[in-house]
């Protein structure tokens, strides 16, 4: 039943920490100023979309017409003079409009790719910080541990002492060793005051942590290289130098300026003037082709690119796995010997109530038990920051 009990409540231990880590990771992505940010970017580039998508401006010109040199303004001497109004529009032709507001639209895309990215590092960081902090619970519940433990052994010393059984230099070599617990005691405090400052910060505000005892997550096994937020977003820079070799292959094509103007001349027929003029190629070969070659050369870039970062990716999650195989056979011969050197201590506290031995090796083994226990400590947060870094990969 006892055994029943303790599983029941490490349970529950294990769904709380779940839980308020989920709680604080959605506390996060909603109040980090950075994860908002990537709405505006994104926002931006849709209104650069319509924009691209419209005519430019057209161009009003006041012009004051075939002036002699005696006369600076029009008069019934000169008719050729005249004081001339013009309204003149450039004409993008559609598909050039079009190839380029659709690089804006892939932008768009990319834009959420780098904010999936961002939530990722975000979520990565908040649980690595996270485990820093539990690992500072599980040191200030073991440092607790040590305390009684010490306090146990100086009431059997002082007990002894009493009789004549102890010196009084254990007795002090017990109390220096509890005021060296203390130190590592404000060592813990102090992890975890700047592991909830570091989160707070990271999460854009605070919300009330508690922290609990560690337990090991499993390994994400299910790996998919394709989903990789850095994978996805070499993919759709592809996407976009693609959308950009479009655009660059319809330079050549004439741009139309459509003009009308009225002339006004003194006491004879005023003059109406229409104008149809267009961009003529004729540096297409050593003007426009060099774009189209440039974005080519660009593209072939990014394919190299991409390949490395999926080596990159796929070298990480196999390193990553290495280290959490490693880690956790150390941490299977920590508990081993921890449990070695339990049943080591409850053998010299036998043998010294029967004067078989003296404080100073049961200190020993004590200091190297709580140096074990540490160390288990230890090892379980650095298997779930494995574990949180191989899920950003994800």
């Amino acid at each position: 039943m006892k055994k029943l009990a303790a599983l029941i409540l490490l349970s529950f231990i294990g769904i709380s920490l779940a839980g308020e880590l989920d709680e604080l990771i959605k506390f996060a992505l909603e109040n980090n100023p950075r994860v908002k940010s990537f709405d505006n970017i994104k926002n931006s580039l849709s209104y650069r979309e319509n924009f691209l998508r419209s005519l430019p401006n057209p161009r009003l010109t006041f012009a004051l017409n075939n002036l002699d040199t005696e006369h600076y303004f029009p008069t019934e001497k000169n008719p050729m003079s005249s004081f001339g109004l013009y309204l003149t529009q450039k004409y993008v032709l559609p598909v050039k409009r079009e190839r380029e507001a659709k690089i804006a639209s892939e932008r768009q895309v990319e834009v959420l790719i780098k904010k999936e990215r961002y939530e990722k590092e975000l979520v990565r960081n908040i649980k690595l910080l996270y485990w820093d902090f539990s690992y500072s619970h599980e040191m200030e519940r073991i440092i607790r541990g040590i305390e009684q433990e010490i306090h146990s052994l100086i009431e059997i010393t002082e007990e002894r002492y009493r009789y004549g059984k102890a010196l009084l230099s254990d007795l002090l070599l017990l109390k220096v060793e509890l005021l060296k617990v203390r130190e590592r005691l404000a060592d813990a405090e102090r992890l975890r005051r700047t592991s909830l400052e570091r989160i707070y910060a990271l999460a854009g505000g605070r919300l009330e942590l508690n922290g609990g005892e560690l337990k090991v997550l499993d390994f994400p096994e299910n790996f998919d290289q394709g989903k990789n937020v850095e994978v996805k977003l070499a993919k759709r820079e592809l996407e976009v130098i693609k959308r950009e070799i479009d655009r660059a292959g319809v330079e050549h094509y004439p741009d139309l300026f459509l003009s009308a103007g009225y002339a006004i001349r003194p006491n004879i027929p005023n003059l109406i003037t229409f104008s149809v003029g267009l961009t003529l190629p004729v540096w297409k070969g050593k003007r426009e082709d060099m774009l189209v070659l440039e974005k080519k050369e660009i593209y072939n870039s990014k394919l190299l690119e991409l390949e490395d970062v999926r080596l990159k990716v796929s070298g990480e999650f196999e390193a990553l796995k290495e280290s959490y195989r490693i880690t956790s056979q150390i941490l299977s011969t920590v508990e081993e010997e921890i449990e070695e050197k339990k049943k080591e201590i409850e053998a010299l506290l036998i043998a010294y109530e029967y004067e078989k031995t003296d404080i100073r090796e049961i200190l020993r083994a004590y200091r190297l038990l709580w140096s074990l226990e540490f160390d288990r400590a230890k090892l379980l947060k650095e298997l779930n920051q494995i574990v949180a870094k191989v899920e950003a990969l994800q």
